[in-house]
């Protein structure tokens, strides 16, 4: 997993303000990676980029109890990841709006909310687009929650 995120760290732009590693660092890098693709359990099961970094997004986040500090990293880590696009965050209103109602001390489940939302579309008659953008982060969630370890 470490060398699946470092090959996609790696595949990023660099911000202008900082300098570029050394040669012996990007050589250890792909070193790590180049043997973690040779091993034998990579041969028979190769995890997707996506399945990765929904994996990293799980161990940060639970999503069945998000707090008001959480659920703005959530949707920044989620964009940082390349998991969701900017006009996907648009369906991150239907659990700020939960949240709105709620003290900074409470949580909120996503997963539930979501999983409302989207029991509600015929009733509501939600436009398609909003549907769309609703079901992708429905999806997302349940990923993440699913992808969250056993505690």
């Amino acid at each position: 997993m470490i060398s699946a995120l470092t090959n996609y760290l790696q595949n990023q732009p660099l911000p202008l303000s900082e300098e570029t590693g050394s040669a012996a660092d990007i050589q250890a890098s792909q070193a790590v990676t180049d043997s973690s693709a040779d091993s034998p359990e990579n041969a028979l099961y190769a995890p997707s980029q996506r399945a990765l970094m929904v994996s990293a997004v799980a161990t940060d986040f639970d999503v069945t109890a998000l707090s008001a500090s959480d659920t703005s990293s959530l949707q920044q880590r989620l964009q940082q990841y390349g998991l969701v696009s900017g006009q996907d965050l648009n369906a991150f209103a239907v659990i700020n709006t939960a949240r709105a109602e709620l003290s900074e001390e409470d949580t909120i489940n996503a997963v539930a909310l979501l999983d409302d939302a989207v029991d509600q579309f015929a009733v509501k008659g939600v436009a398609y687009s909003e549907r769309q953008q609703v079901s992708k982060l429905h999806t997302l969630i349940h990923n993440i929650a699913s992808a969250r370890p056993l505690q």
